[in-house]
């Protein structure tokens, strides 16, 4: 079953999300006063916290307020709880060199040092499995330690800015700038991401489908989305040029192949490509 929604509210959180997950498109200036890129054309737009909540500079938000939150208000209230949860649920634990990472064996010796270009790095031997190995994967080739870079995420996904984690590392001796934290973020959670990419979600029988119009690298592209109506989990996304010759073929295969099944309702705003892609594949 293909239900059509008029509902506003929905497609504005939707798109909200749509922005929350795509990067750069979010500035946090501090805990209270946010920017969110123009998704129509150039500029940004202030989001401040206040008692009533958080309001926008939009003309969607500052005319239209009576109907709920802009996108703009929605990308921001999502990404403040995807931080939130984060702070709650991650903790980076130091590493130990107590045991062997093969076969859990406590009888292991320091072997040799080896010497790169940034920093000496020790060497272990198992001499249970005879296995040599480092405590140092993932994080070769960097200029800061392991616990250094470790430190940065904590503070940031704690809710600190960049500027801030550049002064809290400044303080421990280690001056590096806040495009270098910015790029550790990157590549961390990234391969957290492809990681997290080999998981099944566990999701309702019911998904969402919306596409936004939004900047991607300096042009205006057709983001098309798929998520979980009960859950919110994002099953997937991709970039078309085109709005109404787009085939969302491919982006339910991608849903599909992410979640190992297909929905029982598809909830959308009644884009032709949506029923056509029913038709064609039977998607519910």
């Amino acid at each position: 079953m293909i239900s059509n929604y008029p509902n506003r509210l929905s497609s504005r959180r939707l798109r909200g999300q749509a922005i929350a997950h795509l990067e750069g498109q979010i500035t946090r200036l501090d805990e209270h006063a946010y920017r969110v890129k123009s998704q129509s054309g150039n500029g940004e737009y202030e989001i401040l916290s206040t008692e009533s909540g958080f309001v926008c500079s939009c003309p969607d938000f500052m005319f239209r307020s009576t109907v709920g939150k802009c996108k703009h208000v929605w990308a921001i209230d999502i990404s403040k709880k995807l931080r939130d949860r984060v702070a709650r649920q991650i903790v980076i634990k130091a590493l130990s060199t107590q045991v062997c990472p093969f076969c859990q064996s406590g009888q292991i010796i320091k072997k040799s040092i080896r010497h790169n270009k940034h920093r000496d790095l020790q060497r272990y031997l198992c001499k249970a499995c005879d296995k040599r190995f480092s405590y140092n994967l993932g994080f070769e080739g960097m200029k800061a330690t392991p616990q250094i870079i470790t430190s940065a995420l904590q503070l940031y996904f704690t809710g600190e800015s960049l500027r801030n984690v550049q002064k809290f590392l400044r303080l421990q001796g280690v001056n590096v700038s806040h495009q270098t934290v910015y790029n550790w973020i990157g590549k961390y959670v990234n391969l957290m991401q492809n990681y997290l990419d080999q998981i099944k979600p566990q999701v309702s029988d019911t998904w969402r489908a919306d596409e936004l119009y939004i900047k991607i690298k300096g042009d205006m592209k057709y983001l098309f989305a798929v998520m979980d109506d009960e859950t919110r989990f994002w099953i997937a996304q991709e970039v078309a040029d085109s709005k109404f010759k787009h085939n969302a073929r491919s982006i339910f295969k991608l849903a599909k192949e992410a979640t190992g099944t297909k929905p029982k309702t598809l909830i959308t705003d009644g884009l032709p490509a949506y029923h056509r892609t029913k038709q064609e594949q039977s998607i519910v």
